[in-house]
């Protein structure tokens, strides 16, 4: 045949049949299929053939393939293993040059979102295209699309080739959840990543959770807390040394960072003489002088994961603990391990998924806890309750007279009966060359709040007249404020749009809708005035 160079050793051959060169030389490629590659391999011009096949339909059509296409290349017979063996290593080497390309592609996305603050990555496989979404202060942006093949490789890369925590394979048809590898989140400048997937009707969703390092010296009035009424509240909290206090709100408030903020600072007040053991699903942000510990379970169903709270609540309470954080409080077994822990003396810090304050209450009560326990004082000792809100880049906002003729009627009647208008002002994209937003128009998100330290007569009022009836009582004889006057301050400060507000935290009217607002104290100027 053509050709007398020398031969390399096969295991340094480049796979013509699988893949061009990319060289600029006179080489060209035999395409194999599937089956043909069973009985061939084409590689450096040489054309190995199982021996026992040599007059097999498929490798005659090969060979005449290669001749009627003038392809350079010389035949030699192997055994059918060793033929085998050489397209099999050849596959694995395009996959994972595939991989490879797919994981850079991963790692500047990621780095992308991150320069931004983005907190998550949304991947919308769908129809002939793949969505790629940043999550930047709460509001979703478009940043790329890709297509549908494309996106489907860079989801499978990835669940399968970039997670420690996660199933074995992707599977596209069914919901999966995953962790990144610490070797890939460090590459990114995170602390952790977790990933979601689910099937859509033509194609799958991937959302990726982006958690950053602690932020150094977080404190509760940077996140967002207000000074006069709701810092010294939380401190309070944080000095009885027995008890349960609960964090609530919806997934992505921030209920996580406001746990690392108060027990770091808890901690560091006492000069980490005391023990804290946190159990977490996984650990997310570093809590200095704790001992953090991940959640133990034997699978991934709902059985297994509830097993594993009460399990572990029940085994950090053999360690010697003054505190336990439990990282989340979901049904009466783990109930029960954490209110056992409170009554023998331990502070107990969680959190739970409610919308307000005092409907922590009514969420243990459905899961099951009992009365006495629940309206005891002495042991549920603190409430709270958070959102986070986008924050408008000073530079780039505008103001109240500006926008009104852009606001629907009904939003411009509750401005200016609820906030005060000349103070509001309204988010708009910015300049990209912004040196505090870069054109998003927003710079960060502050927590919206609500809380309470119980007391005798509010469980009282529990008992007898259920969550609506501690409501009121809270907001009428415990000079309560609720989220919706804590939104309303931050509007009237200028530092959050109305619309935003609306959008991810609740109508500006929310409590006269719930029909406590002419209990809530004061409107517009009730924080001013207890600031």
């Amino acid at each position: 045949m053509f050709g007398s160079r020398e031969t390399p050793a096969a295991a340094t051959r480049r796979p013509l049949g699988l893949a061009s060169s990319g060289r600029s030389d006179s080489r060209q490629t035999l395409q194999l299929s599937d089956d043909e590659r069973k009985l061939v391999y084409f590689a450096d011009e040489i054309l190995t053939i199982s021996e026992s096949h040599r007059t097999d339909y498929k490798v005659l059509a090969v060979i005449e393939r290669a001749k009627s296409m003038g392809v350079r290349h010389r035949i030699e017979y192997k055994p059918l293993d060793e033929v085998q063996r050489l397209s099999d290593v050849a596959r694995s080497t395009a996959r994972t040059d595939q991989i490879s390309t797919r994981q850079s592609q991963v790692l500047r996305l990621v780095s992308e979102a991150v320069s931004l603050k983005a907190s998550d990555i949304h991947f919308t496989v769908d129809g002939e295209r793949c969505e790629i979404e940043f999550r930047i202060y709460g509001s979703l942006s478009h940043h790329l699309t890709e297509p549908r093949d494309v996106g489907m490789e860079l989801c499978s890369t990835i669940y399968q080739s970039m997670c420690d925590v996660a199933d074995e394979i992707f599977k596209p048809q069914a919901a999966q959840d995953g962790r990144l590898r610490k070797d890939w989140t460090a590459k990114m400048g995170l602390r952790g990543a977790r990933i979601g997937t689910r099937p859509t009707d033509s194609g799958i969703y991937l959302a990726l959770r982006l958690l950053y390092d602690s932020m150094g010296e977080t404190t509760l009035e940077g996140l967002g807390y207000h000074q006069g009424r709701q810092i010294p509240m939380i401190s309070t909290m944080a000095r009885r040394t027995k008890g349960i206090n609960i964090i609530s709100g919806v997934t992505g408030a921030g209920k996580s960072t406001t746990l690392e903020c108060v027990l770091s600072a808890l901690l560091k007040r006492l000069n980490y003489s005391t023990r804290l053991i946190t159990i977490e699903n996984p650990p997310e942000y570093f809590i200095r002088g704790a001992r953090q510990t991940p959640l133990l379970a034997d699978g991934d169903d709902e059985e297994a994961i509830s097993a594993a709270w009460a399990r572990g609540i029940a085994n950090a309470m053999r360690l010697d603990p003054d505190m336990i954080m439990v990282g989340e409080v979901r049904d009466i077994h783990s109930a029960r391990a954490a209110f056992r822990a409170a009554m023998t003396g331990h502070g107990v810090w969680t959190t739970l998924h409610t919308g307000d304050a005092v409907s922590n209450m009514e969420r243990l009560r459905d899961i099951g806890v009992e009365m006495s326990l629940l309206t005891d004082p002495t042991i549920v000792t603190g409430l709270l309750n958070q959102s986070l809100v986008s924050v408008n880049c000073p530079r780039c906002s505008i103001g109240y007279r500006d926008s009104k003729a852009s606001l629907e009627a009904d939003l411009v009647d509750r401005i200016e009966r609820l906030c005060r208008p000349d103070q509001v002002r309204f988010h708009t994209p910015g300049d990209k060359d912004c040196p505090q937003c870069r054109g998003t128009g927003l710079i960060r998100r502050t927590v919206v709040a609500e809380g309470l330290i119980p007391t005798k007569k509010f469980m009282a009022a529990f008992r007898s007249e259920g969550a609506w009836g501690a409501r009121d009582y809270w907001l009428c004889h415990m000079n309560g404020i609720t989220k919706t006057q804590h939104l309303i301050e931050k509007i009237n400060n200028g530092l959050v749009d109305p619309r935003i507000a609306e959008t991810q935290v609740n109508p500006l009217d929310e409590d006269e809708l719930l029909g406590i607002g002419d209990i809530a104290i004061g409107g517009a100027g009730a924080l001013d005035a207890a600031a």
